[in-house]
This record gives C-alpha cells, structure tokens and sequence, in this order.
C-alpha cells in the first residue's frame, strides 16, 4: 500500500476520534499540541489503527505512537 494512501486513511481515523478537522491532522500533531488527544482518545486511535489495517499494534508501538507522523511510521513498518 503506498505512504500517501496510508497517511490518508490515518488522517481520517485522527480526525474522527480527536473530532478535528482533517486539514489540521499533520505530522506534528500531538497529545501536547491536542488537548482531546487523551489517555483515552490514544486507545481509540489504537483501536482505530489496528482495524483499519487489520494488524494488532505492539504494546511499545502504542505507547510511542506520540505523534500523528510516529503513527504514520508505526503502520508503513507493520504493513511491510
């Protein structure tokens, strides 16, 4: 699957579970920079993630997946 399409449906399940717009999902986007992005939100961007490309995150990927480009990296390495 290529980065764009990957980055694309990633934006999509950010911008759904943090309630932003889509257009202000990029790589810096952060739990610093989001307030919404909560303990809480992380597990449902977790379980959004692992739905959607079908594959079961590793713990340490969920707990460094501290960035909207983090997440991004995460996926292209898993789907690989």
């Amino acid at each position: 699957m290529p980065d764009v399409e990957i980055d694309a449906r990633l934006r999509t399940i950010f911008a759904t579970v943090l309630n932003l717009p889509p257009e202000q999902v990029g790589d810096s986007l952060s739990p610093q920079s989001c307030p919404a992005w909560d303990s809480l939100n992380q597990i449902h961007l977790v379980q959004g993630i692992e739905e959607e490309f079908a594959f079961e995150m590793p713990f340490e990927d969920q707990m460094g997946m501290a960035s909207f480009a983090m997440a991004c990296t995460i996926v292209r390495a898993a789907l690989v």
